[in-house]
């Protein structure tokens, strides 16, 4: 690794985070309207799990079972032409979500696919190709894809680049990374938020290192997994400026599973990964890319209609009630919890501590009260669901802060209720006291 010459290192002084002070205050979500927000879900459980799936507002489940009824009608084809309209709308509503034009997003089934388009069309043209993983939180799916796409090019193995010791990202070293002659970054790959770290990395420093490298300096393509931060935590891909972003509608969107997507920036890959009919045309022996204005590159002929009108609902929803009043609320509710499972529980929090930005995902090493698995099950048993994140899933984080195989991951939503917060500390004190 190259000495960063001390220009860089005043150049990354300019790279600070940029830290939104949010008031405790949830005075958007008033009694009436969480009700409201509520609407659908039982009264006889409570869903601490959005960091895996979110259960949908009333108003996604019902478009969901409209289309299907009228798929059972007329036949999904015809019906798939009846909304036509209306899907076109969801680009333009994800658009707004995300800062960007609708003619740069693409519709998968999973974040992990719409990831993997994004990876796998980072070109590796020479030997000393690389790619770069700039958080130790990545999530294990990534950096699969990641080493898969690295040896399939027969080029240097991904680099892993450990946090700070205090959990933040190292700016200063993926600086020195990317101007090393010995290896040429062609891509950069940030999970925004760990899926068992509790913080929120800092993506828009990132994007300044990289925007703002010499011009002599080839960028990397910058790849953002925010997967755990969309509907969550306001993204914008100008303020951001990454090149690529992947996301899911099951998370803090309150989707439907079974629908991820892509943002890639024109004109940032020169071929696609993959793509069917549906993105390209066969001409004689070879194959061309569809009118941009009229197909998508990076999408697939076949998917669920369904499930991507009930997506686009769950965005109508999202749009309505602010990303900002998602975040301060989330934010209130998980400090809530964080501070009460340490303090009346006497669990040890597992967070990562080097970011201003906390998510709302709360970690919690549990082997006080028995295994992740017997209090997910026994959490289930009254009525709550939480859910387990192994060591697997972040194994460089895992290894640097030597977690429990295992953890129980507290992931509560702007439509949860304080009282459900004390629920959940009686249902841990109860699990306690039987052990």
């Amino acid at each position: 690794m190259t000495k960063a010459t001390p220009l860089a290192i005043a150049t990354l002084a300019l790279f600070t985070p940029r830290v939104r002070s949010l008031s405790t205050s949830t005075s958007f979500f008033t009694a009436e309207k969480i009700a409201s927000l509520r609407e659908g879900l039982p009264s006889d459980h409570i869903h601490f799990n959005a960091a895996g799936a979110s259960p949908p507002h009333a108003s996604v489940t019902e478009r969901i079972i409209s289309h299907m009824n009228l798929e059972n009608s007329i036949g999904a084809y015809a019906a798939e032409s009846r909304v036509a309209e209306e899907t076109s709308k969801i680009y333009t509503s994800l658009g707004r979500l995300l800062s960007c034009p609708p003619s740069s997003l693409h519709l998968h089934d999973s974040s992990t696919t719409s990831f993997n388009h994004g990876i796998y069309s980072v070109p590796l043209p020479s030997p000393t190709s690389r790619l770069l993983s700039a958080s130790s939180s990545e999530y294990a799916s990534n950096a699969i894809s990641m080493i898969k796409h690295s040896k399939a090019n027969s080029c240097l193995p991904p680099l892993f680049i450990p946090n700070t010791s205090s959990g933040s990202i190292n700016l200063e070293r993926i600086h020195s990374e990317i101007l090393d002659p010995k290896h040429n970054i062609e891509a950069i790959v940030l999970t925004h938020a760990p899926t068992n770290g509790g913080c929120v990395n800092d993506a828009i420093s990132l994007g300044n290192l990289i925007s703002s490298l010499p011009s002599h300096v080839k960028k990397p393509i910058y790849l953002l997994d925010a997967c755990q931060t969309v509907g969550q935590v306001p993204l914008s891909v100008e303020d951001i400026k990454c090149d690529v972003l992947a996301g899911t509608s099951r998370k803090w969107l309150r989707g439907p599973r079974g629908v991820g997507f892509l943002y890639a920036r024109e004109g940032v890959f020169d071929e696609g990964f993959g793509g069917d009919l549906k993105g390209y045309e066969w001409i004689g022996d070879d194959v061309r890319v569809r009118e941009r204005e009229k197909e998508r590159e990076y999408e697939y002929w076949e998917g669920s209609v369904c499930n991507k009108l009930g997506f686009g609902k769950a965005l109508d929803l999202v749009l309505e009630i602010g990303v900002e009043n998602v975040e301060e609320r989330v934010r209130h509710l998980s400090e809530l919890t964080r501070e009460r499972i340490t303090n009346e529980v006497g669990l040890r929090c597992m967070d990562l501590k080097g970011s201003e930005v906390m998510s709302g995902i709360c970690s919690f090493d549990v082997c006080e009260i028995g295994s992740a698995k017997y209090v997910v099950e026994e959490m289930a048993k009254r009525g709550i669901s939480v859910s387990t994140s192994g060591r697997m899933s972040t194994l460089m984080d895992a290894e640097e802060r030597d977690l429990p195989d295992f953890m129980v991951r507290f992931s509560p939503h702007y439509f949860n209720q304080e009282e459900e917060v004390g629920s959940v500390i009686d249902a841990l004190m109860s699990i306690e006291k039987e052990k």
